[in-house]
């Protein structure tokens, strides 16, 4: 459902985003793993037709998304890290007038549905400006699935959110998956591995792996020590003796 090949990207001449990013995503739950910066959310909107690449092809649903990206955006929804609602409007008034913008006829059923679906049903006449950040976001998951895509991109959605609300949007990831192809980005592993078992690792623009979680697992063996240290002094020690190695106190 999504395919990009040697795709890459410049910010002006010298900055690379991407660089030579081959991915072939099939339909499910499928983990787009990195740091901050390493150019998860370009390839999104690339992806998303909101940038043009500057190399490579990037396919949605069987669409090119520069030569025929009106065709790939009737197919996909982008849940954002940010999602700013109408505080003074319900879910209900507010899915409807997102269809009424899509150019879709008001269906109340649907739209129960969703909210069903995101478990928002009895919030659905409560004004949105008193949601936590937690069901603003299972606002913009039912916003997304209002359209039936059938490529969604989820852009670190779980950021900033309680344990029990990350819990919920990874379960509810999951049943989506089960229908559509929902690519997951994020840097915080737990929601990746409770989510799927097939991701992509992006770090400084490039693909240093692609497989199931236990094959990125099976590569760390040997490669990651733990080390219980007596005090802050002999921390400083062990800073300044070995400034290289990332250490989780």
């Amino acid at each position: 459902m999504i395919i990009t090949e040697h795709l890459g990207k410049f910010y002006g001449k010298d900055k690379q985003a991407l660089d030579d990013v081959n991915l072939h995503v099939p339909r499910g739950v499928y983990g787009l793993l990195g740091p901050n910066g390493a150019g998860k959310s370009t390839l999104i909107r690339i992806l998303s037709g909101t940038l043009k690449p500057t190399s490579g092809i990037a396919k949605v649903a069987g669409y090119d998304c520069v030569k025929e990206i009106d065709e790939a955006r009737k197919r996909i929804a982008v849940i954002p890290q940010e999602f700013r609602l109408y505080p003074n409007l319900n879910p209900i008034l507010f899915l409807e007038y997102m269809l009424i913008l899509s150019g879709k006829d008001s269906d109340r059923s649907l739209i129960m549905k969703r909210l069903a679906q995101v478990n928002l049903e009895e919030y659905a006449k409560k004004r949105m400006g008193s949601f936590s950040g937690g069901m603003k976001q299972r606002v913009a998951i039912a916003q997304a699935l209002i359209h039936e895509p059938q490529v969604i991109f989820a852009d670190e959605p779980t950021s900033g959110l309680d344990p029990e609300e990350r819990v919920r949007f990874r379960n509810l990831f999951s049943e989506i998956g089960l229908e559509k192809t929902v690519l997951l980005s994020t840097h915080i592993t737990e929601d990746i591995t409770a989510s799927t078992n097939k991701l992509s690792v992006l770090n400084h623009g490039k693909i240093i792996f692609s497989g199931s979680t236990r094959e990125l697992i099976n590569t760390a063996r040997g490669k990651v020590w733990s080390c219980r240290i007596g005090s802050g002094e002999d921390w400083e020690k062990l800073k300044i003796a070995e400034p290289d190695i990332l250490f989780h106190a």
